[in-house]
């Protein structure tokens, strides 16, 4: 047979394009979920578009004086007598400079030089009369119950007065706040402007967005950087118009905004792309005041040592510790630039029709051609896409290429994964075909057979005599078995590493499962089911445990056969009494879910299932099967993160959120819909699901469910006093 006929076969050739079109399906659904794994790629993929952009010349009209190093070794620790600002400020304002925006809050202060230095320092703002101040928010929403918020007057006059549509805020809300930092009246009365100096890094701490406007007691105030370049355009808050999850008009500028208002930074380069100059060179006269007239000049702390205090950094595109004051000044350097980068309308539909595009494209080329025609063709089409990414970048725009690059690798290796085993069977086919084909080796040895579970019922399991089945589950069955040692009845569960994980994993997952299982052992407490014996016979894993009788709590679970809520404080109370002890023992369940808790017939609570919850779930090869219950899992074992004992309280709390009403507090369609409700969603209160149960039963139950471990309760035990309070 030659090599072009191999994969060329009609029905080959169909299935090819069958599965590729099915792959296109799937990743085109993936296109849709809003998973913070792909768009933290998506961001790195952002990143390096700018990187391999390279920097690009600064805007002339800028300069940073920097609180630095050097100036804090000359004049003194941070923060400085504010009337040395205030000399600061005379000096660049005797030197023409168009705008000076300090980067520092200045708070309340006490001591008797405190208002003599506010008031040499309001006076110099007013004096110079183009002073720019932030202010700071604190984010998040206000609860209903909480009073009116209350607006300092200094920064009344700052917030923007002109919209296109204020009705849309209900669809495309900004970023809100529930408290405000603000300059003291006296220094701040003479100011030019106020704006916020609010950030919003993404998933990976980097800061790529500005929060051009937050929404505070109804109203909506402007960014420190948006305010410095409109004040440097001659223009005011009258010249700037919201048009709501589009953009912010600033004069005859389009600011490009996404739904919340915020706008992508176009970094014009690492640290000290804005020409530096030192505030200890300022006072000294070593920096000319020449450098400073017509330019926007921006005041802020740069400083890295001890001697700061206070650290003004952060992680950007270009450089991990990134002067704030820096961010400011490429943000100004920008916006008067009109040098953008930009997500617009038809950024999305672009490139999910690319999507769709390339997957029919592969779907219907790949199988038909060579494989080194398949590798070029994969690897120009990627090549291509990362030529589209970098290019938009040049033009101002920010095209995502994640999803159809992953479209491409996945076809490719669609196609290898399919050739290897055709190969196989043609060769195999060829060799039969010539006779060259023979028999080798005999039957299997004895010691080499594994122990099937399909070729009939089981009579022993090492020394266990097998009494009959308790039940199954996607590790494998759970028998009823007997010690005739010491005649003791015993539950024994299966597990067949080899149906549930690669080859080339299986001996290091047994060695870890005999770890955690000999671990899990020794946890002797009346409320969890001790573990006697693990094993293996033949390749069959076994664990034997001690034997309860009752039923799990999941028979209690629908709203039918609720238990009494004394009792459901009982069983949660025990649980959570036997997970203290396990996590003082360094010992974390992982897979707590009613299925895992028995009700023994006097009413004893007993969690079962240490020693092998910690199984990995990931590279599982039965279709269908899901170790672990995702509904029960938290926050942080949803997003694969390092576990301890907080994550078994968080899942405690949805058993106890279920057993109260009926109901699992999270729900989901699906895997990925499931998980975005248990990282971001918040359910409905448990009294509003069942309206007998008392209100500070939410409490407790808000304090299990905290997305952050920090917000839980710390230990089983806090859990258990709180109950008991209850």
């Amino acid at each position: 047979m030659s090599s072009n006929s191999r994969f060329s076969g009609p029905k080959s050739s169909k299935v090819n394009i069958l599965i590729g079109l099915g792959l296109t399906f799937f990743v085109a659904l993936l296109f849709f979920l809003p998973l913070a794994f792909f768009e933290t790629i998506q961001d790195k993929l952002y990143d390096l578009s700018l990187k391999i952009r390279g920097p690009i010349p600064p805007p002339p009209g800028i300069a940073v004086v920097a609180i630095d190093d050097a100036s804090m070794a000359q004049i003194g620790r941070w923060p400085w007598p504010r009337a040395k600002i205030a000399d600061l400020i005379n000096r660049l304002a005797e030197a023409g400079a168009k705008i000076i925006a300090v980067d520092v809050i200045f708070l309340p202060l006490s001591g008797e030089q405190a208002g003599e230095n506010d008031r040499r320092l309001g006076e110099a703002t007013s004096r110079a009369g183009k002073v720019i101040y932030p202010f700071y928010f604190t984010l998040g929403k206000i609860k209903e119950e909480k009073k009116k918020l209350e607006i300092p007057p200094q920064i009344e006059a700052s917030s923007l007065l002109l919209f296109d549509d204020l009705k849309k805020f209900a669809d495309f809300p900004p970023p809100s706040a529930t408290e405000v930092f603000a300059p003291i009246p006296e220094i701040a009365k003479g100011a030019k402007a106020l704006g916020h100096i609010n950030v919003l890094p993404d998933d990976d701490g980097k800061v790529r967005w500005d929060p051009l406007i937050v929404e505070y007691a109804g109203h909506f105030y402007p960014s420190f950087s948006l305010q410095i370049a409109a004040a440097a355009l001659g223009l005011s808050r009258g010249d700037i118009t919201v048009r709501v999850g589009q953009s912010i008009r600033l004069g005859k500028k389009n600011l490009p905004t996404n739904h919340q208002g915020m706008m992508l930074i176009n970094y014009y380069g690492g640290n000290q792309t804005i020409p530096y100059y030192s505030s200890g060179d300022v006072f000294s006269g070593k920096a000319s005041l020449d450098k400073f007239k017509d330019r926007i000049v921006l005041i802020g702390v740069t400083a890295a040592g001890v001697a700061a205090g206070v650290h003004d950094l952060m992680a950007t595109p270009f450089a991990n510790k990134f002067p704030g004051i820096e961010k400011h000044a490429q943000e100004v350097g920008s916006i008067v630039q009109d040098r953008f980068i930009s997500r617009p309308a038809w950024a999305s539909f672009g490139e999910f029709g690319l999507l769709l595009v390339i997957g029919l494209l592969l779907s219907f080329l790949l199988p038909k051609v060579r494989p080194l025609y398949q590798l070029l063709i994969s690897l120009i089409i990627l090549l291509a896409l990362g030529g589209l990414m970098v290019g938009s970048i040049y033009q101002g725009l920010w095209i995502k290429i994640f999803f159809p690059a992953l479209l491409v690798v996945f076809q490719y290796v669609l196609v290898t994964a399919r050739r290897a085993p055709l190969m196989a069977r043609e060769e195999a086919a060829e060799m039969a075909y010539t006779g060259i084909i023979q028999t080798k080796g005999g039957p299997l040895a004895a010691e080499e057979a594994t122990l099937s579970e399909a070729t009939g019922p089981l009579q022993k399991i090492g020394r266990y005599e097998i009494l009959g089945e308790l039940g199954h589950g996607a590790m494998g069955l759970v028998y009823k078995g007997r010690d005739p040692i010491i005649d003791r009845l015993v539950a024994i569960k299966t597990i067949r590493f080899d149906r549930l994980y690669e080859a080339q994993e299986i001996q290091s997952l047994k060695e870890r499962f005999f770890k955690e299982a000999q671990a899990a052992g020794k946890l002797i407490h009346p409320n969890i089911v001790t573990i006697f014996d693990v094993g293996e016979e033949r390749g069959l894993s076994f664990m034997a445990m001690e034997f309860v009788a009752g039923e799990s709590l999941a028979k209690y679970t629908s709203k039918d056969r609720l238990l009494p809520r004394d009792k459901v404080f009982q069983i949660i109370i025990e649980s959570a009494e036997a997970l203290d002890f396990a996590h003082r023992h360094g010992i974390v369940h992982r897979d707590i879910k009613p299925a895992n808790i028995m009700l023994t017939p006097a009413g004893q609570a007993k969690v079962m299932d240490f020693g092998i919850a910690k199984l990995p779930t990931s590279t599982l090869t039965q279709t269908g099967s899901i170790l672990g219950t995702p509904a029960y899992m938290s926050p942080e074992q949803i997003s694969g993160q390092d576990l301890d004992g907080r994550s078994d309280l968080f899942s405690l709390g949805c058993v106890l959120y279920e057993l109260l009403t009926g109901h699992k507090p999270f729900k989901g369609e699906n895997f990925s819909s499931l998980s975005y409700q248990i990282t971001h969603g918040t359910p409905q209160s448990a009294s509003h699901q069942n309206p007998d149960l008392p209100p500070f039963l939410d409490e407790i139950l808000s304090k299990a469910l905290a997305k952050t471990p920090q917000t839980r309760f710390q230990s089983g035990k806090d859990m258990a006093e709180a109950l008991r309070k209850a």
